[in-house]
């Protein structure tokens, strides 16, 4: 059903729809009329405004023609004729500038034709036309644009603006034939030419025509204006002008008669500005009638919709408030229960906290109050079980982090006796496999450092001095399986923070492993260091199987996007364990094709992971004395403090020169190998390093319980941690 299927806003709709309906269906015509009035207005207002800047060059043109009339009469300067020139072609760029897309093309058209008055004008100053033509020539430019105003096309003169409009059209007409009039009276005065008589006439007729158009189009107001042109032109010409021209202008001299013919022209021009002004003022004022009626009957109508809707609205509440709590409640248990699914684990900090959510406020008794608080409990239950699986997941990655730290130490240790072991072996054949089995205990020790790190646990520092990045890389390559076809080559020695040393070793190594796995074996790995501006950068080239595009950018934006490993799997797990690193310490891993098949990475460090160079120390003689007052006082030392490098061969050639007495050898190396082994001898880089236990004092097991075995290695633990963290504090 219909309304089963809509919701309670959707319901409340449909019950004030046909109202609402109604009422629109009522408003929308009158409004839609009330707004084409208004167009209409705002278009003749527009032809208006038109037609006012082409009814100023129009009187611009008339005075230009009066002017060169006046110049070829004698009574004009032909500098202020020149003025009047550059005014009319100015008038017509400033129209072209204003106007712009809004100037039709036929007005557009038709004002392009004062620059074709060029020749007269040129005529005219040199005298060689006669005022006649030069009449005829002026008056069909003016009456050419006058035309192409179209200002009685399309229009209603059932309107007022539609009479307003043809009223201006009289009005010029009737400016543009009494201008031509008065100025063909100054040519008859002078040459008493039939040519110019038949001027004024046709001048005077076609203004009293366009006169009682103004009549009776226009407003009482714009009647009395223009009727005080009339009484101008009568009380400077006379009445009889029309009937006896000669005996009219008779009165004047050629001087007085051109001065009051600009007077009149002036007055007729300020009139007919006058009268334009007041028939936009009008248009404008019908078209702001047209918008308010219509926003007034819109406004009320909008009114009552939002009355009818917030009725609706406040009905709605009323009725669906608890469910709004219900739905805003399970929101809040869905964004939790998301929250912790996509949740990113690659923060050393846990920043997940307890969710709390507020207790529904619903007091109804009805079915929507007992289904409000069966949900309350629902989605507590909810709460907590999200609240549960966060503490499940920060517990397995505590334990991950522990079993990982067990690993390590037990690898160590296992190094530790299997260095022991290599530096009392003489045999060839059984050292070899010493160092196989010291290999494999590095590689054990590796997984271990990246379970740490999948754990979010932190490392303890391994490293308290700065270490070059080739011996970073050649630390890498002990942690790997193909070691052997790994070449490592540096240009310039790059010390690195002691900070970076453990991570960066991690990271290497986890790129040469899929280096030499992906990649045939009859190949080689190259490793190169460099030093550049901006740190460091080490790159990683092999020409093994490669990666596929997509695979490339997959793996490159895990170096960079957070990610957990139990939603989002990878098949290389090392790459995620670099991808930690590198956001960890802020380095820039990339992966790209190798030319020819196979992958390049490349590791850039930033200055802040290199360590800041140190200037020699020239000693201080007075070291020594506190040396002895500090072993007379038997005060302890860091014993894992690094020593120096001549310190280190020193040790080194005790190692080789001088074998423990009490392991001789077990027998002699083969025959057939001339050149056995070189020995190792592990911790002669540490100053520290105590030396091995003899063979024959090993503890007896039995004298031992597995507690005190255990406590007593934790503590060893926690003594190696304090004298770590005394070293990082003494420097």
């Amino acid at each position: 059903m219909l309304l089963g299927r809509l919701r309670i806003w959707g319901k409340l709709i449909l019950l004030s729809v046909i109202p609402l309906l109604a009422v629109v269906a009522l408003t929308v015509p009158i409004v839609l009329g009330r707004v084409d009035q208004a167009e209409r207005a705002d278009l003749t207002a527009r032809t208006v405004d038109v037609a006012g800047r082409v009814g100023s060059l129009m009187q611009d043109l008339q005075q230009e023609r009066l002017l060169s009339v006046g110049l070829l009469l004698g009574t004009v300067d032909q500098t202020r004729l020149a003025l009047q020139m550059s005014a009319s072609t100015d008038r017509v760029t400033d129209i072209r500038q204003d106007l712009g897309a809004d100037l039709p093309p036929n007005v557009a058209r038709s004002i392009d034709q004062v620059r074709g008055l060029a020749d007269l004008r040129l005529a005219v100053l040199a005298h060689r036309v006669s005022p006649e033509e030069t009449m005829v020539t002026y008056g069909s430019v003016i009456v050419s644009i006058l035309r192409s105003l179209g200002l009685a096309e399309d229009l209603d003169t059932a309107t007022a603006e539609g009479r307003q409009v043809l009223a201006l059209e009289a009005l010029l007409i009737a400016d543009e034939a009494t201008t031509s009039q008065v100025t063909a009276m100054a040519v008859y005065a002078h040459s008493r030419s039939a040519r110019s008589l038949a001027m004024i006439n046709t001048g005077r007729a076609t203004a009293v025509g366009a006169l009682s158009r103004v009549l009776a189009m226009a407003t009482p107001s714009q009647i009395a204006l223009r009727e005080l042109v009339d009484e101008a032109f009568v009380s400077r010409f006379g009445d009889q002008t029309a009937v006896d021209p000669l005996t009219a202008t008779n009165r004047f001299s050629a001087e007085s008669l051109f001065a009051t013919i600009e007077s009149f022209t002036a007055l007729g021009n300020f009139v007919q500005k006058r009268i334009v002004a007041d028939i936009a003022d009008a248009v404008e004022s019908h078209r702001g009638r047209a918008m308010t009626t219509a926003y007034a009957i819109g406004g009320g109508t909008l009114l009552v919709v939002i009355v009818v809707l917030a009725l609706g609205f406040a009905i709605a509440i009323a009725i669906a408030q608890p469910l709004i709590q219900l739905r805003a409640s399970a929101e809040r248990v869905a964004r939790a229960a998301e929250q912790e699914l996509v949740r990113v684990a690659d923060d050393e900090a846990d920043l997940t906290e307890p969710i709390r959510l507020d207790t529904l406020q619903v007091n109804s008794q009805d079915e929507i109050g007992d289904l409000a608080r069966a949900f309350d409990r629902v989605q507590n239950t909810a709460a907590l079980l999200v609240e549960r699986q966060a503490l499940s997941r920060r517990n397995i990655a505590e334990m991950f982090g522990h079993v990982g730290r067990r690993t390590h130490n037990l690898a160590s240790r296992q190094i530790a006796l299997v260095d022991g072991l290599e530096r009392e072996e003489t045999d060839a054949p059984r050292l070899r496999q010493l160092y196989r089995l010291d290999h494999l205990s590095n590689r054990l020790r590796r997984n271990a450092s990246s379970l740490i790190v999948l754990s979010e646990s932190d490392r303890v520092d391994e490293y308290l001095t700065p270490v070059s990045l080739t011996d970073v890389a050649r630390l890498a390559l002990a942690e790997i399986e193909g070691y052997e076809r790994v070449d490592v080559r540096a240009s310039g020695d790059v010390p690195l923070s002691p900070v970076i040393v453990a991570d960066l070793v991690l990271v290497i190594a986890e790129l040469m492993e899929n280096a030499t796995m992906f990649s045939p074996p009859n190949t080689r790995v190259a490793v190169t260091a460099e030093q550049t501006r901006a740190g460091a950068k080490l790159t990683i080239v092999d020409h093994g199987i490669g990666m596929s595009p997509e695979r490339l950018a997959e793996e490159n934006a895990r170096f960079t996007r957070r990610e957990r490993l139990d939603l989002v799997p990878t098949q290389v797990l090392g790459l995620f364990v670099v991808g930690r690193l590198a956001r960890r310490h802020r380095m820039r891993v990339l992966l790209a094709p190798t030319s020819g098949g196979g992958v390049t990475a490349t590791i850039d460090l930033d200055g802040h992971l290199l360590a800041a160079a140190r200037p020699p120390d020239p000693g201080d003689p007075g070291t020594v004395h506190r040396a002895d007052e500090l072993f007379a006082a038997a005060q302890p030392w860091n014993a894992f403090a690094i020593a120096s490098r001549p310190q280190q061969a020193q040790l080194a050639a005790a190692a080789d020169a001088d074998p423990p007495a009490s392991n001789p050898p077990a027998s002699n190396p083969p025959a057939n190998n001339p050149t056995p082994n070189r020995r190792r001898v592990p911790g002669a880089t540490l100053a520290g390093t105590p030396p091995p236990a003899p063979a024959g004092v090993a503890p007896n097991p039995a004298a031992q319980q597995p507690d005190e075995v255990r406590d007593l290695i934790e503590q060893f633990e926690s003594g190696v941690a304090q004298a770590l963290r005394d070293a990082r504090t003494d420097q």
